[in-house]
């Protein structure tokens, strides 16, 4: 029974050890190939093959299959600035098959793939250049021709917006060169709105009517322009003339023209007839003539 007790223990403390040693090599292995990774961008890769190779094989005990493709990826490095350009292409060859097993066969900023097919066809066609070279070569060719790629992507997109731009130029300038649409005024629709006037009790209070202005674009907005209407057909026409036709359009009796203007009753038949000359026409017309500038046209 103790005998079996020490056998246990003995193995226990093998197992310990080993368990111990296999961590250790682990993390080693994970130190080495995180600082290759550090220095992938550097002037000189890591060249320790032993240390890589040493790694590779504790990733390859462990299945870890992205870790072995990086491995052989810096091992290929390593080799390569050596100018063993026979190993460097096996380690490249290595790294490339497996990288296309990864879900981002190009871990890399350049395909592994890619760079070890190339060169090892101008490898093999150009006896004078050495694989170092070759490798060089397809990198440099590489980034120049993302750098093209880049360039005509940045043209494309400055063309899409100048014809963009463009676009909403041209549509710019016909909305704004439309035309305005135009319909007919019926005769009903002015006295209908003449009526809503009336129907407003104070009539200088609801044209603003010691505002000129104001009385201009409020008399507008109720009788269709009426005022831009009278002063295009006439130009000479005053203040007090537009005053004066539109309480006549409104149909108002003489006296209450005359209260509002602040005119004498007899002075009203006078101001009808000279108002009337001016429009080329005569006082008992008045006042349809004024609608028939109206029933010309409305805007939309």
């Amino acid at each position: 029974m103790k005998r079996a007790c020490i056998y246990i223990l003995i193995i226990a403390a093998v197992a310990g050890c080993n368990k111990s040693m296999v961590n250790e090599s682990v993390g080693e292995a994970e130190a080495t190939l995180h600082f290759a990774d550090s220095v992938e961008n550097t002037t000189r890769p890591y060249a320790d093959t032993t240390a890589l190779q040493n790694a590779l094989q504790v990733f390859v005990d462990q299945g870890r299959t992205r870790a072995v493709a990086k491995t052989y990826y810096h091992l290929g490095n390593a080799y390569k600035s050596f100018s063993d350009d026979s190993l460097a292409f096996v380690s490249y060859a290595q790294a490339a098959d497996l990288f296309l097993t990864l879900s981002d066969s190009i871990y890399y900023p350049l395909s592994v793939f890619e760079m070890s097919l190339i060169a090892e066809q101008r490898y093999k066609e150009n006896g004078n250049a050495t694989m170092l070279q070759a490798i060089r070569n397809v990198q440099r060719k590489m980034i120049l021709d993302k750098a093209e790629s880049n360039r005509w992507k940045s043209l494309w997109w400055v063309l899409l917006i100048v014809i963009i731009s463009s676009i909403a130029i041209v549509i710019t300038i016909v909305k704004r060169r439309k035309p305005t649409l135009v319909v007919p005024v019926t005769r009903a629709e002015v006295e209908r709105n003449i009526e809503l006037v009336l129907s407003q009790g104070n009539i200088a209070a609801t044209l603003h009517w010691r505002e000129y202005e104001q009385f201009c674009k409020t008399t507008n907005a109720y009788l269709y322009n009426i005022v831009d209407k009278l002063l295009a057909a006439e130009p000479q026409l005053t203040e007090q003339d537009i005053r004066f036709l539109v309480l006549v359009l409104l149909d108002l009796p003489a006296k209450e023209i005359a209260d509002i203007m602040n005119l004498s009753q007899n002075s009203i038949s006078n101001k009808k007839t000279r108002t009337a000359q001016k429009l080329g026409t005569i006082a008992a017309d008045l006042r349809e003539t004024i609608i028939s500038l109206i029933l010309k046209t409305k805007e939309q």
